[in-house]
């Protein structure tokens, strides 16, 4: 028997306790270390869109403190379950529901990022988005981020790309995405669960994939009084994180 699951609600609810499991590749650590060792020791961190907390626990381990703004309660309960397993960590993270530009926190923060964050941004959300940002950083503070790139419009037919075993379980993710123009796409996902060979359940996620370019993303920076100031994605020569198009700011 197989299990269609609506996602409507919760876009990423029915996948939350796969996600560790299925999109973390090959080069997660390298990009979990660009984001940790931003984090200033001993200063506080604003984390928007934190997902399962990967991130996370990497910046809190040097931060004081981080605060997290996180719209998907499946997301928020993995998170909170590994924070229930870190009691050296948990005093020192915030989890909120909520999602950016509305966000008035009341206070400033040293450092705030996005991790996987902006291809669900809509190009004109962009710039509201980087000003209520600048608006948590305090004099000084670092914004960093992925996904500024001049990549084209990926476009491919259904193709798994990743799977995982547990136990006598094997989950497995497939991926299918249709060019819509020419900074965006369709994603649709797939996760499949199988036990002992057997197909039991199959959740798909459609999503709109927002591409960033790099001059357009520069340019509404600026428009709030940020500064670029180092990232993959405005390098001049080519870094291990070129493919995710790593950005790093100052106000």
């Amino acid at each position: 028997m197989t299990l269609t699951a609506s996602t409507a609600a919760d876009p990423y609810g029915v996948v939350a306790a796969h996600w560790d499991h299925l999109h973390v590749g090959p080069r997660s650590a390298a990009l979990v270390s660009f984001f940790a060792d931003l984090a200033p020791p001993g200063g506080h961190a604003l984390e928007i869109g934190p997902g399962t907390g990967r991130m996370t626990l990497a910046v809190a381990e040097r931060a004081a403190g981080v605060h997290c703004l996180e719209p998907s309660p499946g997301m928020r309960a993995v998170l909170m379950t590994k924070l229930a397993g870190r009691p050296d960590l948990r005093h020192r993270v915030t989890v909120l529901a909520g999602a950016a530009p509305d966000f008035p926190l009341d206070r400033r923060f040293d450092y705030v990022y996005l991790a996987a964050v902006l291809q669900d941004v809509p190009p004109q959300a962009r710039r509201p988005l980087f000003a209520g940002l600048a608006g948590h950083l305090a004099p000084g503070g670092v914004l960093a981020m992925d996904m500024v790139t001049d990549e084209d419009v990926p476009d491919h037919p259904e193709r798994e790309v990743r799977s995982a075993h547990q136990g006598e379980c094997r989950y497995t993710l497939s991926s299918a995405v249709r060019p819509l123009g020419p900074d965006l796409a369709g994603v649709r996902r797939v996760y499949r669960t199988y036990h002992r060979d057997t197909l039991v359940a199959t959740e798909t996620v459609d999503c709109d994939y927002h591409l960033h370019r790099p001059a357009d993303v520069l340019a509404d920076l600026r428009a709030a009084g940020l500064t670029a100031a180092g990232g993959s994605a405005v390098a001049g020569e080519a870094t291990p994180l070129d493919d995710k198009g790593t950005l790093i700011a100052r106000l």
